[in-house]
């Protein structure tokens, strides 16, 4: 059982130290409207970065946009001209883009049985094709910065199912693990001018993790069991990794993964 404590002792360990190791950077983020996408954008302003999120719900964006003083464009991300549009636009409000943050996803739990063609197609459209058109859409203006200062940086969100693919998810661990292999690969072409790496959350503390656990065949306490730390993680801890990659304190930092999953895979 948590006490008011233990919930004190469990954030303040995973607040990040702030040291302004952003400042004058020019951070784009997809999916940035809630989640994970949500506290990188207040993470990326609370280290001194200049900040637009894209999404699809304008109401959330909203909100990021003004509790961070940001900019927000809701875009489908899976289109490719709106993407462009929209990362152009953002490009030419923040006067270039130094670091792109992957976080748009969409999880479907169903069987092999139970899946389509159009769910399938809708998996790999929202966790594989976004980020692959926001970073082509973002390449030259992630070349611009890199040209004029310290390297550029994508950060591109996948998922533990990307290493252990979990029972009913399969689109979404394909396209996960996909992110992943894309992430590599890119690192390896576009280094060392533009530094790509990977972070692979566990179970976080969502809207959408959340939905998942309150499906009545998923036992949430058994679920969580499973995890070295006892619980889910808190949206805030993965973006303290993801601002690190973002910064010069990860200059060498190419082609990496990052597992933050709270002891899963491990066990």
């Amino acid at each position: 059982m948590k006490t008011a404590a233990g919930a004190a002792k469990i954030r303040a360990e995973s607040e990040p130290t702030l040291k302004g190791r952003l400042r004058g950077r020019r951070i784009l983020i997809t999916g940035g409207g809630t989640g994970i996408g949500r506290a990188v954008a207040e993470g990326c302003v609370a280290e001194g970065a200049t900040i637009c999120v894209l999404g699809r719900r304008k109401e959330q964006l909203e909100q990021v946009r003004a509790s961070t003083g940001g900019f927000a464009i809701s875009v489908d991300l899976r289109d490719e001209a709106m993407t462009t549009r929209a990362i152009d636009e953002c490009a030419q409000h923040m006067a270039g883009i130094d670091g792109l943050v992957n976080a748009v996803g969409v999880l479907d739990v169903c069987t092999l049985e139970e899946s389509n063609l159009a769910r399938w197609n809708e998996s790999i459209a929202a966790n594989l094709t976004a980020p692959f058109l926001a970073c082509r859409a973002a390449l030259r203006h992630l070349r611009q910065a890199a040209n004029t200062g310290e390297s550029s940086a994508i950060v591109n969100i996948a998922a533990l199912a990307a290493l252990m693919p979990g029972v009913s998810s399969a689109g979404y661990s394909a396209a996960k693990a996909g992110l992943l292999q894309y992430s590599r690969t890119i690192a390896a072409e576009l280094g060392p001018a533009i530094r790509v790496n990977s972070v692979c959350p566990g179970a976080v503390d969502t809207p959408m993790m959340n939905g998942y656990l309150a499906m009545p065949e998923v036992d949430r306490d058994r679920f969580i069991s499973r995890y070295a730390l006892g619980r889910l993680a808190r949206a805030q801890e993965v973006a303290n990794v993801v601002t690190f990659l973002l910064s010069s304190d990860a200059s060498c930092v190419i082609g990496s993964n990052f597992v933050v999953d709270g002891g899963r895979a491990y066990r």
